[in-house]
């Protein structure tokens, strides 16, 4: 009976499955980006702090706030999310009910990307403030330390890289479909490729695009 049991091994456990994300566990916009933005925060101002300078939280607007005409997009609308120096990031409503409408259970994992690039955009005018550079560079160094972002994010082990990865190229893939997307911002592709160039590095340098630099 002895022999027989040593033929038959007990089966393997079965792996606990993986707690939820933090922020990606809250069930409404509001609370999910405030959480999302201290995660930011977190690795923006240890890579700020490491180089001598301070880094401050931005100010965040999710839904339209109390100026409804606020500030817009290059591009023209509320329809999108965006930096401005004035009102820091902004989710307008009509960008968020479209992520929800286009992704149902996925729309906090396209806010993620969403916001870490928007805060890439305040990272630059932090180091850069004034600065009158192509919009195109702007926008690829954003993607660039929205990857670095989550390059980070990751290894704190708050991130999953595959799903922000895939979800990142869907909302790519979306807002190419909007007027003057593509002249401002790059096509999807050229767009992943700044995103990869940040997720393989931990370093804001290899984001560097002109005058845009980490130093």
């Amino acid at each position: 009976m002895l022999a027989g049991c040593a033929h038959n091994p007990p089966p393997a456990a079965t792996p606990a499955p993986k707690p939820p994300l933090p922020c990606l566990s809250q069930a409404d916009d509001l609370p999910f980006a405030t959480c999302l933005l201290t995660e930011l925060d977190q690795v923006w101002t240890r890579e700020l702090r490491d180089t001598g300078r301070t880094y401050t939280s931005p100010r965040l607007t999710v839904g339209d706030g109390p100026d409804r005409r606020g500030d817009r997009t290059r591009d023209g609308g509320p329809d999108r999310a965006f930096y401005s120096p004035r009102r820091g990031i902004n989710l307008p409503t009509r960008y968020l009910m479209a992520v929800h409408t286009a992704y149902g259970p996925r729309a906090h994992m396209i806010l993620t990307f969403t916001m870490s690039h928007e805060t890439g955009h305040y990272v630059q005018s932090l180091l850069h403030p004034g600065i009158d550079v192509r919009v195109n560079d702007q926008e690829a160094q954003a993607d660039c330390y929205a990857g670095v972002w989550a390059h980070q994010e990751a290894a704190d082990g708050k991130l999953d890289t595959e799903q922000f990865r895939a979800a990142s190229a869907a909302e790519l893939n979306r807002l190419s479909t909007y007027p003057d997307e593509v002249a401002t911002h790059g096509d999807p592709a050229q767009r992943l490729a700044s995103l990869d160039k940040g997720l393989r590095s931990e370093n804001p340098a290899a984001c560097d695009v002109g005058p845009l630099t980490w130093r």
